[in-house]
């Protein structure tokens, strides 16, 4: 695969040669556009269709498709394509463990000036309690690359949410993903978990705890689910204690995540969540103002972690 530096090229550009390749790859879009899409649109039309502004019909069309031997990945904004139509997701799609790949455009406050119907700040707890899906939160436009191909020799259904970025490359293209979950930079004593774009704000912050004498890891979950909970609790065991930073609702999200991965493996050490509050946010502005309604910026994530530290030493 190629270096990109856009996630929805590396999205698109991957799926559309794939779909080159095998004509049982059908792309459906709910209305939500991106340049690669008029590549399909121009050369194999016959792949592709935009059902328009109706999501939940979308998933039963993609449902039926795929039992007929299509390979379906559906497209749109990704509380549209997840809460709007969870009934379809849950009875259609993953009852019937249907190949359908769930591709949800924008993470957290990506479309902060829009307001609540555009923030995407409870998909994760909402589809991780869904049997049998798989889902992938890349952090890179590698990442993000990758998660296509993944979805694409899975036998069931998979949900890729991804944000518009801009993202830092973590990971080489060549990377091997199949682990779920990357140690990206080294610490000791402690460790922040962080997913998707909220794996560069981890790094920012690891940074500046470096400044203050805190060598503390940052550690990339990039499958919520299935967790690898083998190797996520080998990183574990050798932390004092852990962070978790997400531009998510706290309840349900990585935080929850880990703290279940703690508890059912017997791993008694304390964790503290970063993330939205249990709060409806009606709030518009900055991605960044947001970020500060929350307290996961930089500044006040890095005051409480050097603070949580101080009191446990």
């Amino acid at each position: 695969m190629k270096i990109y530096e856009d996630a929805r090229d590396a999205i698109f550009e991957e799926l559309y040669e794939l779909a080159l390749k095998d004509k049982d790859v059908i792309v459906l879009s709910a209305d939500t556009g991106a340049y690669m899409l008029t590549l399909f649109k121009k050369n194999i039309p016959e792949q592709f269709y935009n059902v328009g502004i109706a999501e939940q019909n979308m998933m039963s069309v993609a449902a039926g498709l795929s039992m007929s031997g299509k390979k379906v990945f559906v497209y749109g904004i990704s509380n549209f394509v997840t809460l709007r139509c969870l009934e379809q997701i849950k009875i259609d799609i993953c009852c019937m463990q249907r190949p359908v790949t769930i591709i949800g455009m924008g993470t957290g406050y990506v479309y902060s000036s829009d307001g609540p119907t555009h923030h995407i700040t409870e998909d994760v707890a909402v589809m991780r309690a869904i049997p049998g899906i798989t889902i992938l939160s890349p952090s890179d436009c590698s990442l993000c690359a990758a998660s296509i191909h993944i979805a694409y020799n899975s036998q069931g259904p998979c949900y890729i949410r991804f944000d518009k970025g801009p993202f830092d490359q973590i990971y080489q293209p060549d990377t091997d993903f199949s682990s779920g979950v990357s140690e990206i930079t080294a610490g000791i004593d402690y460790a922040i978990i962080a997913t998707g774009i909220m794996v560069n704000q981890a790094q920012f912050i690891a940074k500046e705890c470096e400044k203050r004498g805190i060598a503390i890891a940052v550690i990339d979950l990039y499958r919520l689910k299935p967790v690898n909970t083998k190797g996520l609790v080998e990183m574990l065991r050798k932390f004092k204690g852990v962070f978790t930073l997400e531009e998510h609702t706290i309840i349900g999200g990585i935080g929850s995540i880990i703290a279940e991965t703690l508890v059912t493996n017997n791993i008694m050490i304390p964790v503290k969540m970063f993330g939205i509050p249990d709060v409806s946010r009606r709030d518009v502005g900055s991605r960044e103002f947001m970020r500060r309604l929350d307290g996961t910026d930089v500044d006040t994530v890095v005051s409480e972690i050097m603070s949580a530290i101080d009191h446990a030493v």
